[in-house]
């Protein structure tokens, strides 16, 4: 399913998947109860591919530091993702496992910023620091990806230099300065 969905084929057929699979249609079905259950699989694996991608960013390096270790850490996710994500945003709205699924990752995606810019973060009011929160983990979800790469059309070097210049400017207009942060 992942290699089809990496090949623009948002949603194969259960025989598709079979044949790409090299297994006969019985055996998918002796598998899988239907075809919920064969995305549910489909998520299971996704998380383990996406938690082999991310690895803790120590929260004492510099704060450019940081933003370099979260941009290329994101920004490899993202990318490696997006196939799985594309397909999901298709069958999203009629499978409430793939919305749960949704609603998890950008909660964890969240928590990552607040993890690795903690520091920064501590130095704000708590309207100022939600609102910083709320522009940091809105561009760097992957549907601002997807647009930086579909719609305006950047590579992925050109997208995380994006996402890089975007999380500076809002954390310089919080008031966080980059070069004397703590860390």
């Amino acid at each position: 399913m992942r290699a089809l969905h990496a090949e623009g084929d948002l949603r194969p057929t259960v025989p598709r998947i079979a044949a790409r699979a090299g297994v006969s249609l019985r055996t998918v079905w002796q598998q899988f109860a239907d075809r919920e259950a064969l995305v549910l699989e489909a998520v299971r694996r996704d998380r383990e591919i996406q938690r082999s991608l991310v690895k803790r960013i120590d929260p004492d390096q510099p704060l450019a530091a940081r933003i370099d270790a979260f941009v290329a850490q994101r920004a490899r996710v993202l990318e490696d993702m997006t196939a799985t994500w594309r397909a999901a945003r298709v069958h999203q709205p009629f499978s409430d496992q793939l919305q749960r699924e949704r609603t998890r990752r950008n909660a964890g995606a969240r928590a990552e910023i607040e993890q690795v810019f903690a520091a920064e973060l501590g130095m704000l009011p708590v309207q100022e620091r939600q609102q910083l929160v709320d522009a940091l983990h809105a561009t760097s979800l992957w549907s601002f990806w997807e647009t930086l790469r579909t719609e305006v059309d950047l590579s992925p070097l050109a997208a995380a230099q994006i996402l890089k210049s975007t999380f500076t400017a809002l954390l310089a207009q919080a008031g966080i300065d980059l070069v004397s942060a703590p860390s």
